[in-house]
Formats: C-alpha cells, sequence, structure tokens
C-alpha cells in the first residue's frame, strides 16, 4: 500500500524549474534525481547487468555474504526496513528473506521519487511475501523518513526498530556540502537502537572507473541521453538527441566520476512549457552527474563528522567497495 505520494503536479513543477535554472546557469546541469522516470529506472536497470558496472556485482556479493551477520547485529526480532531508493527491490531481497524466516515482524517502507516503479516493486514484493506488509512511499528522502516517524506513532502494530538502507552508492551522487546535511539529516531521524546501513564506492584506478560509466553497449549514454527525452516529453521540449553525446570521465583533483552531456553543434533548443529558448555552442555540456568515491580515510571523516559510528565495516576481498553498518552516536554535539 501508498501511505504517501507527492503530488504529480508539484513533481512536474519541480522539474520545470530545475531545468529553467539549470540550463540557465554558466555551467549548465540538470538535477541526476531527474534521471529516473520510467524509461530511464529500466536503463538503469541493465546499466547493472553490464560487465564494466562492478558496483553492482560487488555490493550484491558482498550483502550476500553479510547478511546473516548484519541482521545479527541488528539483535532485535522486530524490525521496519526502510530502502532509500529501492527500484526493483533486488538487494533487498536478500535482506527480507532471512529476515522475515528468523524474525518474529519484519514491515517494509520503500521511499522512491518514481510512482511506477515504487507501485511496481510493491506489487511484486506483496506477492512474494505474504506475511511482508509493505508500506510505500513516493516521496524525496527526508520527508520521506518523517512520514514514516508520523506513521508509526499512529500504529503500535509496526515495529519500531529501523533499518534504513541506501544501496547502490548512491550517496556519491551528493557534493560534499549536500552530503553532509543530508547524512545530518539522517541522523536526526535515529533514535540509538536504529541502524543505518550504506554502500559507499571506493576509489580506484581511472580505467576501472572511467569504464564502468562508458559501457560497450552504451547503455549509460542512453540512460544519460533519456533526459533529454524526458523534457522533450514531459515540458514541451524540442532537444535533438541526435545532436548530444555522452561524455563521461574521472575528476581526479574532486575524487569522483562526472557524467556531461555534449552538443555536438552550436545550436538552440526551445522548451514550452516554461517558454525559454537556450543556447548551446559545440563542445558545450550538460552536466548531468556526479559520482564521488572514497578512499577509507575520508569515510572515517565523514562518519565522524556526522555524529555516526561504525557497527560493522563490510567489503570485498579487493577492497574495490564498501558496506558499512552504523549507528547514532548518542552523546555527539552534532545536529
Amino acid at each position: 500500500m501508498l501511505i504517501h505520494n507527492v503530488e504529480q503536479l508539484k513533481a512536474n513543477n519541480e522539474f520545470a524549474m530545475d531545468v529553467e535554472s539549470g540550463l540557465n546557469a554558466k555551467q549548465k546541469h540538470i538535477s541526476p534525481k531527474f534521471f529516473y522516470d520510467k524509461n530511464g529506472s529500466k536503463l538503469f536497470e541493465e546499466i547493472c547487468a553490464q560487465p564494466e558496472y562492478y558496483l553492482n556485482r560487488t555490493e550484491l556479493l558482498i550483502l550476500k555474504k553479510s547478511v546473516n551477520e548484519i541482521i545479527r547485529l541488528i539483535g532485535e526480532n522486530q524490525i521496519s526496513i526502510i530502502e532509500l531508493g529501492n527500484g526493483n527491490s533486488t538487494k533487498t531481497r536478500i535482506l527480507l528473506e532471512p529476515s522475515i524466516s528468523t524474525l518474529k515482524r519484519v514491515c517494509y517502507f520503500p521511499i522512491d521519487v518514481s510512482l511506477k516503479m515504487l507501485e511496481s516493486s510493491i506489487r511484486d514484493l506483496i506477492r512474494e511475501y505474504a506475511n511482508l506488509q509493505v508500506f510505500g512511499l513516493c516521496s524525496d528522502y527526508l520527508s520521506g523518513l518523517i512520514k514514516i516517524d508520523e506513521y508509526m506513532k499512529k500504529h503500535d502494530n509496526i515495529p519500531k526498530r529501523k533499518l534504513i538502507l541506501f544501496l547502490g552508492s548512491s550517496i556519491g551522487n551528493f557534493d560534499p556540502e549536500e552530503l553532509k546535511n543530508f547524512l545530518y539529516g539522517l541522523r536526526r531521524n535515529l533514535r540509538k537502537e536504529d541502524a543505518l546501513l550504506i554502500g559507499f564506492d571506493l576509489e580506484k584506478n581511472k580505467i576501472d572507473l572511467e569504464s564502468a560509466y562508458n559501457d560497450k553497449k552504451g547503455v549509460t549514454a542512453k540512460f544519460n541521453l533519456n533526459i533529454l527525452s524526458r523534457i522533450n516529453r514531459e515540458l514541451a521540449g524540442n532537444f535533438k538527441l541526435s545532436t548530444f553525446e555522452h561524455k563521461s570521465f574521472f575528476n581526479i583533483r574532486k575524487h569522483r566520476i562526472e557524467m556531461h552531456l555534449q552538443s555536438k553543434i552550436d545550436q538552440q533548443v526551445i522548451i514550452g512549457s516554461i517558454g525559454r529558448t537556450f543556447y548551446f555552442k559545440k563542445g558545450e555540456t550538460i552536466h548531468t552527474e556526479n559520482s564521488y568515491k572514497f578512499t577509507e580515510n575520508r569515510l572515517k571523516g565523514l562518519v565522524k563528522n556526522a555524529g555516526l559510528e561504525v557497527i560493522k565495516n563490510f567489503t570485498d576481498p579487493e577492497k574495490q567497495y564498501s558496506l558499512i553498518l552504523l549507528k547514532k552516536v548518542s552523546n555527539t554535539t552534532k545536529p
């Protein structure tokens, strides 16, 4: 069941405002959160299946190996699992199956900005797990966590202990200041007995990183270009996708993969719903995504500064990726 849903008009207005503001900036940009319409979500699932995209494969292996220990470390017989950006809940099932079989009561709260993906995921999970209660929220993440707390207070039968999941290295999409504020926001929604499981992609050699975002089949390129298709469809834009190309590279100084859409020619684009024309020079780009990569030392500082504490750090033998189980530091002075 859905317990909260963003109004479609509000969502459309946010998209229009972001596009207008971003394309009017000196470095044109569009937020990566708008990648995930129905087609974008499907393309991302296809990206995860590409051999170059080690992130999904590695996180799955870590999760499968560590799931029983994660459940043991949480140490509770009733739990509410809350997932930020659940997609099709493939990884969630790895946690759900042993939790349902060993714990007295499990509730699942997926939060996603894509209503269609959310509804599809809820239908599948309810069909697969007869004893699982699923409460979906179509919302941004922090607002969704607040809504869940409100819902829990009104329903005594919902387990109050929470395990919040943020998988897929989506944490890397936040710029440093955004990341600091986001982690503070997560911490404010944790009680001392709750836990937080986050996937972090670790910094590694440039070749492997760039290959992951430039797969040979060109699926990532289609995913990146799909945001222009979405503008055409939802905001009456007239982008010609053939005149833009996908560019992705590792910015060593900023420790991040950058994704851009580069104009092949001098051109102008009209976006009818906002009544604006935007001009592009040949070689000019729209910056669509950052994906930050982390060293172990940077992760330690990040966690400490956010008022969080590591319960256990799970990683693969090659140390490509970290899945970190965290809790709130009770005596911190952080907001």
